[in-house]
């Protein structure tokens, strides 16, 4: 490297693409020239590669060097590629795509969860999957698919292996309450992930309680026994009440007044008494 006069990074060998299986390790090796050394940043589907346990990136001055390892590489590590070179002179870049080698059965790496919502309030449902190759994903609310319409969208948004999938909803309406369901299927199976909404309306209950009916019981005699005498010559006749218990009358029913006990009436026998 030049370094009595500044020059611009320059990607003399960039990056290549990978296809890796499931646990192996991803490299990726890019050689650069640039002075002052550049500086050198990578990132994932434009996002900055963050060093961890299971990420590891290098850059040689030297020899001019530029590598990233993935120790044990999975679907969300699937992607776009970049690394970018960086000093006073100007800057470079370079990328490429990495992949796998076999296919992937849906899998839910986030899944749908319980919301309670107020009347009127916007609402999404979102979820997260892998799987390859792409998968077609269904959403259904109390088991029946969600039509197209504007006020409940759904959104899906695909990047290599990693899927990210949502049911938005403008304004939460009664009817929108119940059970949803996601599903994604492709070639290798199917998975799914439920959860409730509950729309929560201020003033409105969900059910309405019987009315309070008030049951009085009273006893209306079905027939009545005639008894008749004969006595000092005139005809008498008068009313018995019919065998059996009377009802009873409690103090609510007589004003507070004391409660009437049952009786039981027996039948009266008819005499004929000649009087002379």
């Amino acid at each position: 490297m030049n370094s009595g006069q500044a020059t611009a990074p320059v990607f003399v060998q960039p990056i290549s693409s990978c296809a890796v299986l499931h646990g192996e390790v991803a490299r990726f090796h890019a050689i650069l020239s640039g002075s002052p050394p550049p500086y050198v940043r990578w990132f994932h589907n434009r996002h900055p590669v963050r060093p961890d346990k299971n990420v590891v990136f290098h850059f040689d001055e030297a020899t001019g060097a530029a590598t990233l390892i993935i120790v044990d590489a999975f679907a969300e590590h699937a992607g776009q590629y970049t690394c970018t070179a960086t000093n006073t002179a100007g800057d470079a870049a370079t990328s490429s795509i990495s992949s796998w080698t076999e296919n992937i059965k849906p899998s839910f790496t986030k899944k749908l969860k319980f919301q309670s919502v107020l009347e009127g309030d916007p609402v999404e449902l979102r979820c997260k999957l892998v799987a390859f190759p792409q998968p077609t994903i269904l959403w259904f609310q109390n088991n029946r698919a969600i039509p197209k319409e504007q006020r409940r969208r759904i959104c899906t948004d695909s990047r290599a292996h990693l899927h990210t999938s949502c049911l938005v909803i403008d304004s939460i309406r009664e009817k929108d309450s119940g059970s949803y369901k996601v599903m994604a299927l492709n070639s290798e199976g199917s998975a799914e992930s439920t959860a409730s909404l509950l729309g929560e309306f201020p003033g409105k209950t969900s059910s309405k309680e019987p009315p309070q009916h008030r049951i009085r019981h009273s006893f209306e005699p079905q027939s009545r026994t005639r008894a008749i005498q004969i006595m000092r010559g005139e005809l008498v006749d008068t009313l018995v009440p019919p065998t059996g218990t009377t009802s009873s009358m409690t103090p609510s029913d007589t004003g507070g007044q004391a409660k009437a006990e049952s009786f039981v009436q027996p039948q009266r026998d008819v005499h004929f008494q000649q009087m002379t």
